[in-house]
């Protein structure tokens, strides 16, 4: 009983229930055999959500309704110990601690009236000879034997069904509907033959059983009609779903949020969140819809449409001049449609160089961890064209390495960013239907120790190598290559230390070619090395023999040395 597929038809026939429900409620018009809507409690063994509690009316008098539950909530023991009674079980003591504490709103707690519970004798079936209890103040409580003789005059309406989370515990049959197919035996409070417990059995009929085995729960408790129900759960629900059907979205997604994993709320507050942005999408609301397409974390197409309406504002940027929050804006956009050779040009308009990265994709082989460097001939399937291009920003100038390596100096405290423009469509490379970008699901990398695991549709590698020639663990980005449309990967690598930088793209690639059967997977690899420098550090000069460091006014006569700030 989840998500919008089954919106419509529950949510309506919930809406007129809890409607009537709470203005009769607040009416103190309920009779017996009425139902009531109060609380909610895990009933079809799913644990996404709670639903809310269905309760029959047994009696009324003046301004307070004795319930129970309709259907059986659990499914436990009466007590650890056998020669046990409702005074001491722990059957009473979840009711009236766990389950009061975990099912009801506080405001809900202030409807539940604290009782005084008979449990002499004459509460339990005379032929049984039942010991004298003391009673007990109780929330919650279950009906005595007599209770049920009064309530339920025929073996036949004490018959019971318990919900599917119940019978799950119970082993018993479930159905689709939620509820149990046979009917389950229930508990009472009163002692039953030979120091057991009187239960209600499948038949109707009352008997008798341990208070170590199970059986199933029925909670029962006194309603004060005269509390103002307004605030209490399915009115609050029901408030919500009032709201969302007049469109007012973001008023309903706040409403069911505070309701939490109440009934559907959850799935409602996301369809909500997701019609708030469609609608902020419309009226041009660029951040805000970006703002809840974001926080929606990939709920049906919200991250593709994140994107888009990210885009959408930065060409609305592009066109107004104001190239930075562009080129921003296009950036987070990742590589939908030509975010990328945007962004490069908006950087062109504010000055940021750029530079592509010159390594090229060899032939890896073929499981055995991307090891090899064979340049890919005219007869390799990656012949031809190239995935795409890394390029790097945020530097104020580059130089060549010792190695040949680019070093890209920067200003101490800025990011260098490297980025991957991914040119082509991975599930139709080089517009070929059948070539793809395959998962690779058992990948691992032995030039930098990357032990097997699921690389996914491209892995990104990078190591870092610090001023004293330590090499870090590699940072892995696994399923790099989905970054094209949709939020599975970034397209972006931020980095903010100096040092050495080693990188590697590995990717598989398949060919369903019919004729290409015996060699339908390769491994491919793109490599490259570069440095990264502070170019304005601050010069610190220091007393050779004292170490103290030398004021403008200083005079030293043992030399001096120079520390070059967080920079090596």
């Amino acid at each position: 009983m989840r998500g919008v597929t089954r919106f419509c038809v529950y949510s309506f026939m919930l809406c007129v229930l809890v409607s009537f429900q709470a203005m009769r409620l607040q009416a103190a018009s309920l009779t017996v055999g009425d139902s009531v809507y109060l609380g909610c409690y895990e009933q079809n063994d799913k644990s996404e959500s709670r639903e809310a509690i269905e309760w029959i009316v047994l009696e009324v008098q003046d301004e307070k309704a004795l319930l129970i539950s309709k259907l059986g909530l659990e499914y436990m023991k009466f007590d650890e110990d056998a020669d046990s009674s409702w005074v001491s079980s722990t059957l009473r003591s979840w009711l009236n601690q766990e389950f009061y504490d975990s099912a009801f709103s506080d405001e809900e707690k202030e409807a539940i009236l604290l009782t005084v519970v008979p449990n002499d004798p004459s509460q339990g079936n005379e032929s049984w000879n039942p010991p004298v209890q003391s009673k007990t103040e109780d929330k919650f409580f279950l009906l005595s034997y007599q209770e049920i003789m009064k309530y339920y005059e025929t073996e036949k309406v004490r018959k019971a069904k318990d919900t599917v989370y119940a019978s799950s515990k119970g082993n018993a049959i479930r159905q689709v509907s939620n509820v149990a197919i046979k009917d389950v035996g229930w508990w009472t409070r009163s002692p039953g033959e030979d120091g057991k417990i009187c239960f209600i059995e499948t038949d109707g009929k009352a008997k008798s059983k341990k208070a170590t085995e199970r059986s199933t729960v029925r909670p029962v408790f006194w309603l004060d009609l005269s509390a103002d129900s307004s605030n209490f759960s399915y009115s609050i629900y029901h408030h919500a779903l009032s709201l969302m059907e007049k469109k007012k979205y973001k008023e309903a997604a706040d409403t069911f949020e505070t309701l939490e994993d109440y009934e559907d709320s959850n799935a409602n507050c996301r369809e909500c969140r997701y019609l708030q942005a469609e609608k902020a999408s419309e009226a041009k609301e660029y951040e805000t819809a970006i703002e809840l397409y974001t926080n929606l974390n990939g709920y049906k197409d919200s991250d593709t449409l994140g994107r888009a309406m990210r885009y959408e504002y930065a060409v609305y940027m592009q066109d107004n001049s104001n190239y930075e929050k562009a080129s921003q804006l296009f950036g987070e956009a990742g590589q939908y449609e030509d975010s990328m050779e945007r962004m490069r040009n908006c950087f062109d308009e504010i000055g940021v160089p750029i530079y592509f990265i010159s390594a090229e994709a060899v032939n890896a082989g073929l499981d055995n961890g991307y090891s090899k460097a064979n340049p890919i001939k005219g007869d390799d399937r990656h012949f031809g064209w190239r995935l795409g291009r890394f390029f790097m920003s945020g530097f104020t100038r580059v130089i060549d390495g010792s190695g040949g390596e680019p070093v890209f100096v920067k200003t101490l405290g800025d990011s260098i960013t490297l980025w991957f423009d991914l040119e082509q469509d991975i599930y139709r490379l080089n517009d070929n239907k059948n070539l793809s970008v395959s998962r690779d699901g058992n990948g691992y990398d032995e030039y930098f120790g990357v032990k097997k695991s699921n690389f996914g549709r491209g892995t990104l590698i990078i190591r870092h190598t610090d001023y004293q020639n330590a090499k870090s663990n590699p940072l892995i980005y696994t399923d790099y290559l989905l970054a094209k449309g949709t939020s599975g990967a970034d397209t972006k690598v931020v980095i903010n230390e100096e040092g050495d930088y080693e990188v590697a793209l590995d990717y598989q690639l398949q060919d369903d070619d019919i004729f290409h059967i015996n060699m339908k997977y390769g491994n491919y690899k793109i490599l490259f090395r570069f440095s990264v420098r502070n170019g304005n550090c601050m010069v610190y000069p220091f007393d050779i023999e004292t170490r103290a460091e030398l004021q403008n006014t200083s005079i030293t006569e043992n030399g001096f040395y120079l520390d070059l700030a967080r920079s090596r």
